[in-house]
C-alpha cells in the first residue's frame, strides 16, 4: 500500500482540526493540535500554517489551556509577520494577551493590548477588528485595577459593537461592558448591558457561556445589594445550565460562592456557610481555585463576629497568594 505523501497527511490532518474545533470538542483539539503544530515545517504555506495555529489557539483558550494558548499565540505572531498581515497581527496580538492575562501576567498583557490598539490606529472605523481590540485591552486594565482607564473607552466599545454581524459575539461584548460599568459602580448601565447580553447571548451555541455569563451577572448584581426576583433568576438559569455540562473547578467553584452568597443577603448566613463547607468537603482540584470562595467564606464569617475563623480562612488565601486579588471577572 502506497505511503500518503507528508504534505497530503498534513492537510488531512489540518481538516481533522479544523472539524474537530468547529465540532467543539476543545480538548480534542488541543491533542490534535500538539501533534500537527511541529509538523509544521519551514516550507509548510504560511496561510496553512495560520490557519491551524488560530484554531489550536482558540481551541486552548474555550479548555482554559492558557499555557498551550500563549505558546500558540507566540506562533500566530510569527506566522502573521510571514504573511505582512496587519489584521493578523492585531488578532495574534490580542490572542497573546488574553492568554497572558489567564496566566496572571497582567503587565504583558497590558502591553500587548495596547500594542495591538496602536497597530490598529489606522484600521478602517468599520473594521470589527476595532471590537476586539477594545475588548481584551478592557479585560486587561480591568484585572491591572486599573478600572477608570477602563471605563474611558466604554463608550468607544459600545459605539462600535454594530459592527459585529455575529448576535451571540455582540452579547460577549455587552458582558464585557457590563461587568465594566458594576466595577465603576455604574449600577444603571450595568444592568442595561447584561440585559442587553441576555438576549443576545445564545445558550444554544455555547452553553457552557451561557452558564457563566448568567452566574457572573448573579454574582455582580448582588455585590451591587440587588435582591430582586431578575437576580434570582438569573441564578437559577446558571444552576440550570451548569446542570447541563462538564463544569471544571473553577466553574463549580464560582457558582457555589454565589449560591452562598445569596444565602447569606437573604438573611440565611448559616445556610451560606453550609453551602461553603458542604463543597470544600468533596473538593478535589487545586486549591488555587478556591481562594475566591475563601475570601468570601472570611467575609462572611468576619459578619457574623467568628473572627478567628474568618482569620483561618485568609491564612488560606495568602498561603496560595502572597498577593491576594479578588475575582474580578471581565468576560471572555
Amino acid at each position: 500500500m502506497d505511503q500518503i505523501p507528508p504534505a497530503a497527511s498534513v492537510q488531512m490532518s489540518v481538516s481533522r482540526l479544523l472539524h474537530t474545533v468547529q465540532a467543539e470538542d476543545y480538548e480534542a483539539a488541543c491533542a490534535l493540535g500538539r501533534e500537527l503544530l511541529p509538523r509544521l515545517s519551514v516550507e509548510t504555506d504560511p496561510g496553512t500554517a495560520w490557519l491551524v495555529q488560530d484554531a489550536v489557539c482558540s481551541a486552548a483558550h474555550q479548555a482554559d489551556d492558557y499555557e498551550f494558548m500563549n505558546s500558540v499565540a507566540t506562533q500566530l505572531l510569527h506566522s502573521a509577520a510571514l504573511l505582512a498581515r496587519p489584521d493578523l497581527q492585531v488578532v495574534a496580538l490580542c490572542k497573546a494577551s488574553t492568554a497572558q492575562r489567564c496566566l496572571g501576567q497582567l503587565e504583558p498583557a497590558l502591553a500587548l493590548a495596547h500594542q495591538a490598539r496602536e497597530e490598529s490606529i489606522n484600521f478602517p472605523v468599520d473594521s470589527p477588528l476595532r471590537v476586539k481590540v477594545y475588548q481584551v485591552l478592557i479585560a486587561a486594565l480591568v484585572e491591572s485595577g486599573n478600572f477608570q482607564d477602563a471605563w474611558a473607552l466604554h463608550s468607544l466599545l459600545d459605539n462600535c459593537l454594530h459592527l459585529i454581524a455575529d448576535t451571540h459575539e455582540q452579547g460577549k461584548a455587552y458582558w464585557t461592558l457590563g461587568n465594566l460599568a458594576f466595577l465603576v459602580d455604574q449600577l444603571p448601565l450595568g444592568l442595561h448591558y447584561h440585559d442587553r447580553a441576555a438576549v443576545l447571548l445564545s445558550p444554544a451555541k455555547d452553553m457552557l457561556l451561557w452558564a457563566r455569563f448568567n452566574r457572573a451577572s448573579t454574582e455582580l448584581r448582588l455585590q451591587a445589594g440587588l435582591l430582586d426576583s431578575a437576580t434570582r433568576d438569573c441564578l437559577r438559569r446558571a444552576e440550570t445550565a451548569f446542570e447541563l455540562i462538564d463544569a471544571g473547578d473553577l466553574d463549580r467553584m464560582g457558582l457555589r460562592l454565589t449560591q452562598s452568597r445569596l444565602a447569606a443577603l437573604s438573611g440565611e448566613p448559616e445556610a451560606g456557610l453550609k453551602l461553603l463547607e458542604d463543597f470544600t468537603a468533596d473538593y478535589a482540584g487545586s486549591g488555587e481555585h478556591l481562594v475566591p470562595l475563601y475570601q468570601w467564606w472570611a467575609e462572611l464569617l468576619t459578619s457574623l463576629g467568628r473572627e478567628a475563623l474568618a482569620a483561618k480562612k485568609l491564612q488560606y488565601v495568602a498561603r496560595w497568594t502572597p498577593e491576594s486579588t479578588g475575582e474580578q471577572g471581565i468576560g471572555q
